[in-house]
């Protein structure tokens, strides 16, 4: 403990700040963040001695206030950790503001009718994100609870974007947190995520994205320099080795349309994550990657923090378009579960906004891949569709084609008569 505190104090004592390009240095100052708060939590937890505690407490707070000082800074909590200990039960946390307040009130409400219990929390930053009357709208919801981040956390300015989800997270009441965004639909209730083993080992789990080949739109090599610099001690045992971008085979490694997190398990990364999703660091992390959805994984893989990742690459659901003696799924970004059985996509049914023509998916099939191998996607346009084969047999090293089940149709037409009844003008 000794040498931690020491450390502790050469990092506090250099006044420089860590330039948003110097990914190697933030993961070193990140990595003794995160062992004196180890460290704090188990003397905290286990080992109730205030005399030892108040030997890190001083140094571990005030680089917490000179990294991430959104929670000393805020009215709520004095430390991240207080907030730790004053998170409970587990819930959904959704980031919104006026634009896409109704995408919002039909994922909950779609949520409900499958029968999810989870209670809600919606999150935003200040009067200029959520308006009134939208505040009003969502309020109403069964077991909703609407939130200004800034009643909780100490921001300079408020975003409106990608970077809010993290910090609503970091935000949140709740002690187990499915991230989710706003236009992502569900076959089957968020609970069972909480159930998947891989989860309850890590408590952590995210989502891959589509396998795209390497350098699309110019991606891939940045966000392979990105990585081995944030977790530099780490490069040549990354937790996440059966990642495909490291093998060349992908641009894009994860999609953030959902992450589950225990804050018990995973709360110096949720604070790293907010960090990457913050001005300057931002900005180097968004032109090499596309917004916030790798920052998730580059905190874990920084810190060493374990975590889990689902076993399907991105897929697609929608319409099943035959052109030129191929098929293909049009449509929004496809998880499965385990058994190959639907999950969860995002992307909504149509028009986020209310229009005249809403441009509505047909949800009828999907298509998913889990090696990386002979995948072909077509991203000329919207919806992106990918190619697979009818009915083929799972497992195979090609994409696979599936249809919805009578049951799936259902609650798909659910979802499709609830977004004309929203949207349409």
């Amino acid at each position: 403990m000794i040498s931690v505190i020491s450390k502790l104090q050469s990092v506090n004592q250099n006044q420089r700040k860590i330039h948003f390009r110097d990914l190697t240095g933030l993961g070193n100052a990140a990595r003794i963040y995160k062992d004196a708060f180890d460290i704090y939590y188990q003397i905290s937890v286990y080992q109730p001695n205030v005399t030892v505690k108040l030997s890190i407490e001083k140094e571990l707070l005030k680089l917490e206030k000179k990294l991430y000082p959104w929670v000393i800074n805020g009215p709520m909590h004095s430390s991240a950790i207080e907030a730790l200990f004053n998170s409970s039960g587990r819930g959904i946390v959704i980031t919104t503001g006026s634009k896409y307040a109704l995408v919002a009130k039909h994922t909950i409400t779609m949520l409900r009718l499958i029968k999810s219990t989870l209670p809600i929390e919606i999150m935003y930053c200040g009067a200029d994100d959520l308006g009134t009357n939208e505040f009003k709208m969502l309020s109403m919801l069964p077991n909703v609870r609407v939130v200004d981040m800034r009643s909780v956390l100490g921001l300079k300015r408020c975003e409106k974007g990608w970077e809010n989800k993290p910090f609503a997270v970091l935000a949140s009441r709740f002690n187990q947190v499915i991230l989710i965004d706003a236009d992502a639909l569900f076959f089957q209730p968020p609970e069972v995520l909480f159930e998947i083993p891989r989860y309850k080992e890590t408590g952590t789990l995210l989502f891959r994205d589509r396998t795209l080949p390497f350098g699309t739109y110019g991606r891939g090599q940045n966000l392979v320099n990105m990585l081995m610099d944030i977790a530099k001690p780490f490069k040549n045992q990354l937790l996440y080795s059966e990642n495909r971008l490291m093998r060349h085979m992908t641009s894009d490694e994860i999609d953030s349309g959902v992450v589950v997190w225990n804050k018990s398990k995973a709360m110096p990364a949720i604070l790293l994550t907010c960090l990457l999703n913050s001005a300057p660091f931002k900005n180097h992390i968004y032109s090499n990657s596309w917004g916030d959805k790798e920052t998730y994984w580059l905190a874990h893989e920084a810190l060493r923090i374990p975590f889990s990742v689902a076993s399907d690459n991105g897929g697609a659901i929608g319409q099943l378009i035959h052109s030129d003696g191929a098929d293909m799924v049009c449509g929004g970004l496809y998880h499965a579960d385990d058994m190959d059985r639907p999950l969860w996509f995002n992307g909504g049914i149509g028009s986020r906004i209310p229009a005249k023509e809403l441009g509505i998916t047909q949800v009828q099939h999907w298509a998913i891949e889990r090696t990386g191998a002979n995948v072909k996607w077509e991203i000329a346009t919207e919806p992106f569709c990918l190619h697979g084969k009818l009915d083929s047999p799972l497992g195979v090293n090609y994409s696979h084609i599936g249809k919805l089940t009578p049951n799936e149709l259902n609650l798909a037409r659910n979802m499709t008569e609830l977004w004309v009844e929203l949207f349409q003008l």
